[in-house]
């Protein structure tokens, strides 16, 4: 019986190419380029030439993959195959090629943007052609100095959706939230979300540009300084919350509006701390109060925090609902709780 011969395996276009020296390489880049031209007729010779375009944009010498980038910069109508290897490659060969190519529509932008280097990606937010799809894909992917390029592109439209994603990506970064807001001819609702984020002198500047009443402009202060401390104190202790409440009342910061903003989303904890900096009285004398077994004694804790009426009528509210004389336990603001349900009841939790 004759022995069985080893089977080998044909050479592919990838193998038959890497043997050929870097010179000879850099050639067939460069004529692969000729043949990928769109208007080319040719339908045998274009197939032959996307594969060999193919094998060359993931060859290991970068000359040659640059070479076979710069000659298809130019091209309306390219392979996604091959627009996909060079826009993932190192950044010598995917910056240029990004930056000028007209072969790449909304959505093959939107697409590869996740897969970009930050190179790569800024090189797509400089363009003048960049569309929504490719704005959103780079807020939500790219980093700062990208959504800087983004809001900055004059070709990009600012519009609800884009505003909303930078300001849940970057809120935090002021240099992101002043550069949308120094955008011309912003749409109004967009100013009013820009105003939660921004400084005093950049929330005047925008309201008297945008002629935004001063009664929407000074609410929306108001509700982004609450938005800032319920942040801060969300998931504190009760004992942090009173040095919370204590340090706000030292520098001025601590109003009843503040206090029944933080109460009604459910830390009772600043209610209680906030009533006794006002006060000038003991948190377990508060909380007594607050079980409103004796109205006198409250009534007496309203003069001494000095409330208006609108708001002592609030804080009996929130006495009756999350209190009561009828409580065997007081209720205490529980971190794990204060997001469940800030309009309803709480359930009572033991004293700490």
């Amino acid at each position: 019986m004759s022995e069985k011969q080893p089977v080998t395996k044909p050479n592919t276009a990838s193998d038959c190419i890497s043997s050929l020296a870097v010179p000879e390489r850099v050639t067939l880049a460069r004529k692969a380029g000729e043949q990928l031209f769109p208007q080319n007729r040719d339908k045998e010779k274009y197939a032959a030439a996307c594969l060999l375009a193919e094998a060359l944009a993931s060859d290991l010498c970068l000359q040659v993959r640059e070479t076979l980038a710069f000659e298809l910069r130019k091209y309306t109508r390219l392979p996604k195959t091959i627009i996909t290897k060079i826009a993932c490659d190192a950044d010598e060969v995917a910056v240029p090629f990004l930056r000028v190519t007209p072969a790449l529509s909304d959505s093959l932008m939107a697409e590869l943007i996740p897969l970009l280097s930050d190179n790569a990606q800024l090189a797509i937010a400089v363009r003048s052609d960049i569309g929504a799809k490719a704005s959103r894909q780079l807020i939500c992917h790219a980093n700062d100095n990208a959504a800087l390029t983004v809001i900055g592109n004059p070709s990009v439209g600012i519009d609800d959706a884009l505003a909303s994603m930078v300001l849940d990506h970057f809120a935090d970064n002021a240099r992101v939230i002043e550069a949308i807001a120094k955008r011309p001819n912003l749409p109004l609702s967009i100013v009013t979300k820009i105003l939660h984020h921004v400084g005093d002198q950049l929330r005047k500047e925008l309201s008297e540009r945008y002629g935004v009443d001063p009664a929407v402009a000074k609410t929306v202060m108001v509700n982004s300084t609450h938005e800032t401390i319920w942040r801060q104190i969300r998931h504190a202790t009760p004992g942090q919350v009173h040095a919370h409440v204590l340090d706000l009342r030292q520098n001025g910061k601590l109003s009843p509006e503040l206090m029944l903003a933080m109460a009604d989303r459910g830390c009772l904890a600043f209610l209680e701390s906030g009533l006794a900096a006002f006060a000038g009285r003991i948190l377990t004398e508060i909380r007594e109060v607050l079980h409103l077994a004796n109205l006198k004694q409250f009534q007496a804790l309203m003069r001494d925090c000095n409330l208006e009426d609108g708001h002592i009528e609030h804080i009996h509210k929130l006495a009756r609902r999350h209190y009561g004389a009828r409580r065997a336990r007081r209720e205490v603001g529980n971190p794990s709780l204060w997001q469940s349900r800030p309009s309803g009841r709480m359930t009572p939790q033991s004293a700490a």
